[in-house]
């Protein structure tokens, strides 16, 4: 579905918003563009979340075991009808983790939901590619 510069735009300075604060290791910023009753698969196997404090402990777990974390989307194709918007992208995410730096490209899709102030995540799955 096509969707309006105008939704597409939010769209995107939401997910700039969320690199920004992962980048910062900001769990409150994260937290802010979280939905109540936010639902998330990632890869690891016990990486599922049910609910917004589930979402936050999941996130201080990643973000104690890295030293820095860079996220970068592209080819983001984005959709949207009312007040529900939905997203695919491509996303490289650089870190530091007990010094060795590596890159993860995978992918995102994600769910989100208009507030009538702000969009924020209602559902997220992002994933690495089988080698």
């Amino acid at each position: 579905m096509r969707v309006s510069e105008q939704t597409r735009d939010q769209i995107m300075a939401v997910l700039r918003r969320m690199a920004e604060a992962m980048a910062g290791k900001d769990v409150d910023g994260i937290m802010a563009l979280t939905d109540p009753d936010f639902r998330g698969f990632w890869t690891g196997a016990d990486e599922k979340v049910i609910g917004k404090e589930a979402y936050r402990r999941h996130l201080e777990r990643d973000f104690a075991r890295a030293e820095t974390i860079a996220l970068e989307f592209s080819d983001v194709r984005i959709g949207a009808e009312g007040t529900v918007a939905w997203v695919m992208a491509d996303m490289a995410c650089r870190v530091v983790a007990d010094g060795a730096p590596q890159t993860l490209n995978g992918r995102l899709t994600a769910v989100l939901r208009g507030t009538g102030h702000a969009w924020v995540f209602a559902q997220m799955h992002s994933s690495l590619p089988a080698a």
